[in-house]
């Protein structure tokens, strides 16, 4: 039988390393902090918690509602589905994602499928997941 290489072999370290992307997004109105800050935020994040940054994805003066319109945000989402090099993607704050609450959420909920995580110096995976899931809750109900 083949051997299966859809996976990594785990890493053995006396401690847990995450292996992490970082993702920026600066927009065209400026909403957004600059590339530089966002960079810098989400370094020095991962550096406090312990992630090994692996990748970086950037979309400059991109729109900021639809996912699917930002090459960067769907190279990572291909990311998670096909190459699985890293399992947190960092951003310096959720609006770096979408401005849009519910691309967020299907965002998170797509992470969570893959087992991948959102995480931001200003909400953790589990605020993120939580939200998702009271917002999926919520729209079940009609």
């Amino acid at each position: 039988m083949g051997q299966n290489h859809t996976r990594r072999r785990p890493c053995y370290h006396p401690f847990s390393v995450s292996r992490a992307a970082l993702y920026i997004r600066t927009d065209p109105a400026s909403q957004l902090p600059s590339r530089e800050e966002q960079a810098s935020s989400c370094e020095t994040f991962a550096a406090e918690n312990g992630h090994e940054v692996v990748a970086r994805y950037e979309d400059l003066e991109a729109p900021g509602t639809l996912l699917y319109h930002k090459p960067a945000l769907k190279e990572a989402i291909n990311n998670i589905k096909e190459e699985e090099d890293w399992e947190v993607l960092i951003v310096a704050r959720p609006g770096c994602i979408s401005d849009d609450e519910s691309a967020l959420h299907e965002f998170v909920h797509k992470l969570s499928l893959y087992g991948n995580r959102l995480e931001s110096p200003g909400r953790s995976w589990e605020e993120f997941l939580a939200a998702m899931k009271a917002y999926r809750r919520a729209m079940s109900r009609g």
